[in-house]
């Protein structure tokens, strides 16, 4: 089988790190914009390329073999991007790959990682993956755009795979990291709102089962158990022993957040490494 990982960010480079022990079964790219990160890529992969996806000299290239092509897309440069950032990331970049399609008749499968932030806010209420898309701000409904485009190209041929991830978690982004700063503050409202995890160990497995079993449609990646952002910020202090924060009151800063059911991905025999957030 021959795989393309385009973007090995957090997301694509735990992927390619757990596909390791099947290399022997599997031809793997995969694609950067850096090419101060060619070293680090190289010994995963039999090969990497700098690829900017929405370009389709260097995105035909990256996927001209690929057999299952996987997303992990990211906005280049500052995290803090603006709308038209996101949509330089996403939309040029699939846009770019519809064109593409009639070069590539080999590729059977698209998975893409969007965000369970297509949701919105839901006041608290449980949203699942026949709930409609609501996004609060720009940048979620420009990851809405971009799983139509995806949903626009699927056919019986060549499967897309949408799965809608929580907010990530791992090495290099764990809990204590995030938050040990807030300790001792006092923050507006009351941390009621609700938050959505998934380690990306079990985002990298997914991934997996969804190239080995041919996944299609949308599927919400996260853990079993939403945690509103006051326990989840209450129990990482404590847990490093660091003073609690304080929590005001201020009622324009009140929401609820969403709770994402993970119904469909447990349905289609994934079981969690990690079901629930740990501190």
């Amino acid at each position: 089988m021959h795989l393309t990982i385009v973007g090995c960010g957090f997301v694509g480079l735990a992927l390619a790190r757990q596909l390791q022990a099947e290399r022997s079964q599997l031809t793997l790219t995969l694609t950067t914009t850096r090419e101060e990160r060619y070293a680090e890529l190289q010994p995963l992969a039999d090969q990497v390329k700098i690829c900017d996806a929405a370009d389709p000299i260097s995105l035909k290239q990256a996927l001209s073999d690929a057999e299952i092509a996987v997303f992990c897309l990211g906005p280049k440069g500052d995290r803090q991007v603006d709308e038209d950032g996101y949509r330089n990331t996403f939309i040029d970049s699939f846009q770019c790959l519809t064109s593409l399609l009639p070069q590539l008749p080999q590729l059977r499968q698209i998975i893409y990682t969007s965000s369970c932030s297509v949701y919105g806010d839901a006041q608290g209420e449980w949203v699942s993956e026949s709930t409609p898309t609501n996004p609060g701000n720009g940048h979620g409904a420009v990851l809405v755009d971009s799983e139509s485009l995806l949903q626009a190209i699927h056919q019986p041929s060549r499967l897309v795979c949408i799965l809608r991830l929580g907010a990530l978690h791992g090495p290099g982004r764990e809990f204590k990291d995030r938050f040990q700063n807030l300790a001792g503050q006092t923050r507006p409202g009351r941390g009621q709102q609700f938050t959505n995890w998934v380690h990306v160990d079990d985002v990298a497995g997914a991934i997996k089962a969804a190239m080995t079993e041919m996944w299609s449609g949308v599927i919400n990646v996260v853990n079993d158990q939403p945690i509103r952002i006051a326990d989840l910020i209450d129990r990482t202090l404590s847990s490093e022993g660091l003073e609690p924060i304080r929590w005001g009151d201020d009622p324009k800063t009140a929401s609820s957040g969403r709770r994402v059911r993970n119904t469909r991905l447990h349905a289609l025999g994934y079981v969690l490494k990690h079901p629930k957030a740990t501190f």
